[in-house]
């Protein structure tokens, strides 16, 4: 990453975020995740703020938000799994997923970062 790349995610840090508890199908795309962001908080959509997903597999998360006339949908997929929280997730797991979002947008890291600050699960590879 260079360091407008940097600067570009550090400034989406300030947005309120929503995070779409449970997985989603990412078959859909960015017309679909806007749909549903819009009829979450059309307001706040409209405003800028940042709607997360999360794929099925745990692996893939999503953010898309609004800005002057069109969508953006920022995309970060890792060898592991998120930790993501469902729809029967306490506050503090879902506080957990927030602060993970956010400290991934103040500071893009690297993946050995991620693995030691716990942001995901690193799947085990067996042998058979």
């Amino acid at each position: 990453m260079n360091n407008n790349d940097n600067h570009f995610l550090s400034t989406l840090k300030d947005r309120k975020i929503f995070i779409y508890l449970g997985s989603y199908d990412f078959r859909c795309g960015i017309d679909t995740l806007t749909a549903i962001s819009a009829t979450i908080n059309l307001s706040e959509f409209h405003n800028g703020a940042l709607f997360a997903f999360c794929s099925k597999s745990h692996n893939h998360i999503r953010l898309v938000f609004w800005q002057g006339c069109g969508s953006w949908m920022i995309s970060r997929k890792v060898e592991g799994r998120f930790k993501w929280p469902n729809r029967n997730s306490s506050k503090e797991s879902v506080l957990s997923c927030y602060r993970d979002l956010i400290s991934l947008l103040s500071d893009p890291i690297s993946e050995n970062e991620i693995q030691r600050r716990n942001t995901v699960n690193k799947l085990s590879k067996q042998l058979i």
